[in-house]
């Protein structure tokens, strides 16, 4: 993906292989800033000269793939698969093959190589206990997966996700809540599952899965028509199903009679809420208002608030234009989205007040360096990057050049991965040399994974204000 948030600080790769960052992120000391505006990681001296194909994050853990397939990752909690919380790098000789795709969760992280296969690190449940993590990472056994190849990864607060090359999504870890998307007494002993358990067809209607994203305690999923199911505990509205907190089985948000277009092709899920970006390029949040990163312009300022239950349509204002969306990503107190022309906008609280062993610290979340909360999304000036273009989908020559790491940076820049996308058109044999001879296996893959390739040319189905 090409922006990430945590908690308190966000990441965004440039299409130069560099990564920007702001806010509170103990690893770069950004609470050291005075201006809490974006810094440069610049990748010739931060990574090693390994430019940046994506980053990831949550809490206070971060990670980086790199486009020659190493993983950086940092942060004070387990999950990182090192000693210390200072950012270090694990070369893809230790997984065997390159590293394409990562996601951070609790104490944990899980990686997805170039060979399809698995690894996960940290602590894999709620029953782990603090002396039983192991802070490595460890091969999911093909077998787990009935030998499929994994095409994409996801990680939730204590659970885990994956989308086979066949369009069935896996699920582990808690269902205390029901975010495995199965009913609790579905296993003996019902509320965490230690492997991956297949999440019936059926139960999209018989669609395939092509995204997947994880909050706290719950799931979010779209599948090939452009439908978005919801599972797990949602108390502030985040899953969107209304006034409902809570579903052992997965709800129907909606598709295209909601989102229209096609309906939806990614989410984000943050602590207490969710971006949905549809395939016209258009944002809608539900969720928790309280800390403003809805970005629809509540006023909201004291606690109860009147929370978003189903899915709203961020206005268009005089800065901000609902449309041309390429991704999004939801943290804990504030929203970031990146444009197809690569600008980004950020939304919520300015600032946020954090004690930790060098007392009180001050975290400008939104990254503006203006001392006001933003209650719709707020354009970054280009020159807070250098204006470098955020997202790798500018340039043809990446995809080129590093055809093995485009499935997971298209994971959070693709349209909908139907056979009618407007990026169905990429040259199939760059499609076939990027799935076939780099990825290292011949997925039995649809139009819709196809589609998922296309990483240039116009946006789809672009929204006319």
């Amino acid at each position: 993906m090409a922006v990430a948030c945590g908690q308190l600080f966000t990441l965004v790769a440039t299409e130069d292989g560099d990564m920007y960052t702001f806010g509170m992120c103990r690893t770069f000391a950004q609470y050291t800033h005075d201006t809490f505006e974006p810094r440069l990681m610049d990748h010739l001296t931060s990574f090693g000269g390994e430019e940046v194909a994506m980053v990831a994050a949550f809490g206070e853990n971060g990670a980086v793939v790199t486009k020659q397939g190493s993983l950086w990752n940092w942060g004070p909690d387990y999950g990182t698969g090192r000693v210390g919380s200072g950012i270090g790098r694990i070369g893809s000789d230790f997984f065997g093959s390159g590293v394409v795709m990562v996601a951070c969760g609790s104490k944990s992280s899980i990686v997805l190589t170039a060979g399809g296969r698995v690894w996960t690190c940290g602590k894999n449940d709620s029953f782990t206990t603090q002396a039983m993590i192991l802070n490595e990472f460890r091969l999911v056994g093909p077998e787990r997966f009935n030998g499929r190849k994994i095409v994409m990864v996801a990680s939730g607060g204590m659970h885990k996700m994956a989308v086979d090359e066949d369009g069935i999504l896996w699920t582990w870890g808690d269902n205390f809540m029901g975010e495995l998307c199965w009913l609790p007494d579905s296993i003996v002993g019902g509320s965490t599952a230690p492997h991956p358990i297949a999440i019936a067809s059926a139960k999209f209607d018989g669609e395939k899965v092509v995204h997947v994203a994880g909050g706290v305690r719950y799931t979010m999923v779209v599948t090939e028509n452009g439908t978005l199911w919801a599972c797990g505990l949602g108390r502030n509205g985040e899953m969107g199903i209304g006034t409902a907190q809570q579903t052992n089985v997965l709800i129907r948000v909606g598709g295209r009679d909601i989102f229209g277009g096609r309906g939806v092709r990614m989410t984000s899920c943050g602590c207490t809420h969710t971006l949905i970006v549809g395939t016209d390029g258009r944002v809608w949040a539900c969720g928790s208002a309280y800390h403003f990163a809805l970005g629809t312009g509540d006023m909201f300022q004291s606690y109860p608030t009147t929370d978003c239950y189903v899915p709203t349509l961020l206005p268009d204002t005089d800065s901000f234009t609902n449309g041309n969306v390429m991704t999004v990503s939801a943290g804990g107190k504030h929203s970031v989205a990146v444009m197809y022309d690569g600008t980004v906008y950020t939304w919520g609280r300015y600032e946020f007040y954090a004690e930790d062993f060098y007392g009180i610290q001050t975290a400008q979340v939104v990254g503006t360096g203006h001392h006001t909360n933003k209650r719709v999304p707020t354009r970054l000036n280009p020159t807070l990057f250098n204006r470098a273009r955020i997202g790798h989908w500018h340039k043809r020559s990446w995809l080129d050049a590093h055809q093995e790491h485009a499935l997971a940076a298209a994971m959070g820049t693709h349209p909908r991965l139907g056979e009618h996308s407007a990026l169905s058109s990429t040259p199939s044999d760059i499609i076939q040399r990027c799935l076939d001879e780099d990825m290292r296996f011949k997925p039995r893959y649809s139009a819709g994974l196809l589609a998922l390739m296309g990483l240039g040319g116009t946006p789809p189905h672009a929204h006319t204000p």
